[in-house]
C-alpha cells in the first residue's frame, strides 16, 4: 500500500458518528486495504466538547477546524436536518473537500443545489447511507440508467418496521416506540419516523435518481403511524396479512404519484416477513423485470457501513 493517506473529518459524533469512529478504530487495516491507501480519522466537530464519549478521536467545538484542515480530504456529515448542515456542506465543497452524508432530509430538499455545487467544485457528493443504511440501494439505482421504472415500493423506514412488528405481538404503540428509541432505531423526537417524513425523504431521493431530476418530497402523500394499534395488527394476522409502513412510487405516463403510510401486505411476502429495522425495496421495471433488495435499514453500525463504503470509493478514485 503506497497511496497517499486520506484524512477524514466528522461533523457530528452522535449515534451514527460514534459508530463511524469506532469502526475506524476497530477495522483500520480492513478499511486501508479496501481503499488501497491509509485512511485516517483526523478530527470530529461536536456541539459539546465536555461530553464523555467512548471513542478515541480528537474533538473540537469549532466546525471550521475540520473544514479548514488541509489534512482532511473528506468530510462526513451526520448532523441531520437542513440547518446548519446545508451551509456546512457548501463550505466543505468551497474548500475542496469531498462530502459523504447520511442526511436524507437535506438531500431530498436541496437536491439540485448540492449536486450543482459538487459538480462545480469537482468534488464527490456521496450519500449511500441516506437511504436503507447498509443496503446499497443508491449504487444499485444509479446503475439502472437504461431502465424505465414502473413501480417502486417497500419498507424504507426501519423504525416503523420495528414498531409494526411489535404491534402484532400485542405491544402498544407507545411501548413499541419507546423500545425503538432505546435501541437507537428512533430519535428522542420520533416525528420524522412515525409521521412519514423520513420515508418520504428517502422515497423522493430514489425517485429523483430514477427520473434523473429532482422530485420534491412535499409531493409525497403521508399517513401517520400514530393511530395504529396492536388490535388492528393482530386482526390483520388473522386475515393472513400484516400491517407495514409502506412507501410507494407509481411511475405513470405523465407524473409520478408517491405515498407513504401503513398498509396491509401479504403475510408471506418479504414485506410481511420483515421485522426489526429491516428494509425491503422492490422495483418493477420494463427491461430489468423485478428487482428486490433487503437488509438492515436503521442503527448506527448499519449506517456507518454505508458511510465508510462511500469513503472507500472516494479513496479509490481520487489520489
Amino acid at each position: 500500500m503506497t497511496g497517499k493517506p486520506l484524512g477524514i473529518g466528522l461533523l457530528g459524533l452522535g449515534t451514527v458518528g460514534g459508530a463511524v469512529a469506532r469502526t475506524f478504530a476497530e477495522r483500520s487495516r480492513r478499511l486501508d486495504s479496501a481503499a488501497g491507501r491509509p485512511l485516517r480519522l483526523v478530527r470530529a466537530a461536536v456541539r459539546d466538547t465536555s461530553k464523555t464519549r467512548d471513542v478515541e478521536v480528537p474533538v473540537t467545538g469549532d466546525v471550521f477546524e475540520v473544514l479548514d484542515d488541509p489534512d482532511i480530504g473528506v468530510v462526513i456529515e451526520v448532523i441531520g436536518g437542513v440547518a446548519p448542515a446545508h451551509d456546512l456542506l457548501l463550505a466543505a465543497f468551497e474548500r475542496g473537500k469531498h462530502v459523504v452524508t447520511a442526511n436524507k432530509e437535506l438531500l431530498a430538499k436541496e437536491w439540485n443545489g448540492l449536486h450543482e455545487t459538487a459538480r462545480l467544485a469537482r468534488r464527490e457528493l456521496r450519500y449511500e447511507a441516506a437511504v436503507a443504511a447498509a443496503v446499497p440501494i443508491i449504487a444499485a439505482v444509479k446503475g439502472l440508467g437504461a431502465v424505465r421504472p414502473r413501480v417502486l415500493r417497500g419498507l424504507l423506514n426501519g423504525t416503523t418496521t420495528y414498531i409494526c412488528s411489535r404491534l402484532e405481538q400485542g405491544v402498544s404503540f407507545d411501548e413499541a416506540l419507546a423500545e425503538a428509541q432505546s435501541k437507537g432505531y428512533a430519535e428522542p423526537d420520533p416525528t420524522n419516523d412515525v409521521d412519514g417524513f423520513d420515508a418520504a425523504y428517502k422515497l423522493a431521493i430514489l425517485v429523483s435518481l430514477l427520473e434523473g431530476r429532482w422530485f420534491d418530497p412535499a409531493q409525497v402523500r403521508r399517513t401517520s403511524l400514530r393511530s395504529s394499534s396492536a388490535a388492528e395488527s393482530q386482526a390483520a394476522l388473522g386475515r393472513g396479512t400484516r400491517v407495514r409502513y409502506v412507501a410507494v412510487a407509481d411511475f405513470g405516463e405523465k407524473a409520478v404519484k408517491c405515498r407513504v403510510g401503513p398498509e396491509e401486505v401479504d403475510g408471506a411476502s418479504l414485506e410481511g416477513g420483515a421485522s426489526g429495522p429491516t428494509n425491503v425495496i422492490t422495483l418493477t421495471s420494463d427491461i430489468a423485470g423485478t428487482l428486490v433488495w433487503s437488509g438492515p435499514g436503521a442503527g448506527g453500525l448499519a449506517t456507518a457501513s454505508a458511510i465508510l463504503g462511500d469513503v472507500v470509493e472516494i479513496a479509490r478514485t481520487h489520489s
